[in-house]
């Protein structure tokens, strides 16, 4: 039975998959994880295998000691006038296990620009990249 801040957390997620979105997982210990998301009508489809969602949920569940981060990138339907490509929304989150259930935080929309603008290593300022909507 999954946690019922996990069970939270995947019902967030689904909600800003409209088509086609993309997870990144940054556990405790530093390593990542990337899953495909794919909404088919009313359900999302969690990677390319069956176990894919089970693997990613395992992932959460032990992978938030004492914190962990989570990026979700979603393209929308939206066409950008500029550049004709479909708007990304990005979106980060926070996550920590406490005991026997999960919380997340979610980042603002001003953090998550700064953080995806911002070289990691020299502080510098990076080009802007196109199509995208920090939310």
């Amino acid at each position: 039975m999954p946690l019922p801040g996990l069970t939270e957390f995947l019902q967030e997620l689904e909600s800003h998959c409209h088509t086609q979105a993309i997870a990144t997982f940054l556990n405790g210990q530093g390593e990542s994880l990337g899953i495909e998301l794919t909404r088919h009508r009313q359900w999302v489809e969690y990677g390319e295998h069956h176990t894919s969602k089970a693997l990613f949920m395992a992932k959460l569940i032990n992978g938030c000691e004492p914190v962990a981060s989570l990026i979700l990138r979603s393209l929308t339907s939206e066409i950008d006038e500029l550049t004709q490509l479909p708007i990304k929304e990005i979106r980060g989150y926070i996550l920590q296990r406490h005991g026997d259930d999960l919380s997340f935080e979610k980042l603002p929309p001003t953090t998550m620009f700064a953080c995806h603008n911002t070289d990691a290593e020299t502080g510098e300022v990076l080009p802007l990249e196109q199509s995208v909507r920090y939310c």
